[in-house]
């Protein structure tokens, strides 16, 4: 089954602290992207699957699409925002709690079946750290999918254009680091990039899919 991203009406969601990135997914101009970048993701999950969690839930906007996919879904961040319940699909059992994915215990070992991570890891400088952290909680035979952008002075140039200043004080961590991290402890299964087909060094975003063994 294949898993369409549903935004929420603007005006639904409720940012989770003071760099939430909420605005953009209905920007008359970027908005394409932001949600494109979700999108391609979305279509890197498998068919199948009981549990999901998504590590940095944000604002919640994939909740409604994961939680109608899913039967059970779990939403983390180190700060949460309100109303999160409310995006819940009716019949999923849905769980929120803040939980870091550097520190042991906060997430079950061999739970889920499926994972997303989408604009995370770029914010970690530890990336063995967030990537062990990913694989722990991964079931064996599961997905994980994690999306992150370039880490560049193009795409700080591109942020400022928009009207995010100083993004790179939050991005801290190259695609190549983040790769490289995952690739030791799983096995890459794909990646998608935006523009397509762009390697890593030069693609503005891109998704890549991983599995346990």
């Amino acid at each position: 089954m294949s898993v369409h991203l549903e935004l929420p009406p603007r005006g639904t969601l409720r940012p989770n602290d003071a760099h939430d990135p909420l605005p953009y997914y209905y920007h008359p101009v970027v908005g394409w992207l932001y949600r494109h970048r979700l999108q391609m993701g979305l279509d890197l999950l498998p068919p199948g699957g009981r549990r999901v969690l998504e590590v940095g839930v944000g604002s919640g906007v994939l909740v409604p699409t994961l939680t109608k996919r899913y039967p059970e879904y779990s939403g983390t961040d180190l700060t949460l925002a309100t109303g999160l319940d409310t995006l819940v699909a009716p019949g999923c059992q849905a769980t929120f709690r803040s939980a870091d994915l550097l520190r042991d215990g906060d997430l079950p070992t061999d739970f889920y079946d499926a994972i997303v991570c989408f604009s995370v890891l770029e914010h970690i400088a530890d990336s063995d750290g967030a990537a062990h952290g990913l694989a722990r909680a991964l079931a064996p035979g599961g997905t994980l999918v994690t999306g992150y952008p370039m880490v560049s002075p193009l795409m700080s140039k591109a942020f400022s254009l928009i009207g995010f200043k100083g993004i790179d004080a939050h991005h801290v961590t190259p695609p190549v680091r983040i790769a490289a991290a995952l690739s030791r402890i799983l096995r890459p299964v794909a990646r998608v990039a935006f523009p397509p087909g762009v390697p890593t060094r030069a693609a503005l975003y891109q998704c890549t899919a991983w599995t346990k063994t």
